[in-house]
């Protein structure tokens, strides 16, 4: 254990934490105070309490940047596709929020989030060809988002415009 320590470039883990934790506080910033709109929302049967949701997003941007971090370790300059998926899973990420939260056009944020599924999976699939526990740490992500999926489809649904 202390020999991976020792080998771990910490200014490039750093560097891709903060990457990862600054594309959610600009999401958040974005959306500002609009996420209290949530609660004013007919919401599906099965969801979870609004205080989780930054627990799980804080987690599951940890776990982007660490599988960053191995691919960067991994594949350094040789092949870009792992860096393109992985800058379009990031960037609609961050165009998420403010288009449901801010525009409160719920068929476009859920159509994102279709479009977020994918690059996660295409991430999933291009880091897993170069080191498959970079590709593992995604599969929470894919799952969150499949759930996400669910709930920004019923909100569609259950509170039309």
């Amino acid at each position: 254990m202390e020999n991976i320590l020792k080998k771990m470039d910490w200014k490039i883990l750093l560097a891709c934490l903060l990457l990862c934790l600054a594309a959610g506080m600009i999401s958040s910033f974005v959306s500002g105070d609009s996420i209290g709109i949530y609660s004013t929302l007919v919401l599906p049967p099965v969801y979870p309490p609004g205080y989780l949701f930054p627990i799980v997003w804080t987690i599951l941007y940890i776990l982007m940047a660490v599988s960053l971090y191995m691919i960067i370790k991994t594949v350094g300059k040789q092949d870009l596709k792992p860096y393109v998926v992985f800058g379009v899973q990031l960037s609609l990420n961050i165009v998420w929020s403010p288009v449901f939260f801010v525009l409160a056009d719920y068929l476009l944020a859920f159509i994102i989030l279709v479009a977020i599924w994918l690059s996660v999976l295409a991430m999933i699939i291009v880091f897993w060809m170069h080191d498959r526990r970079a590709g593992m740490l995604q599969i929470p992500y894919l799952l969150w988002v499949t759930f996400a999926g669910y709930l920004s489809y019923s909100v569609y649904v259950l509170n039309p415009v």
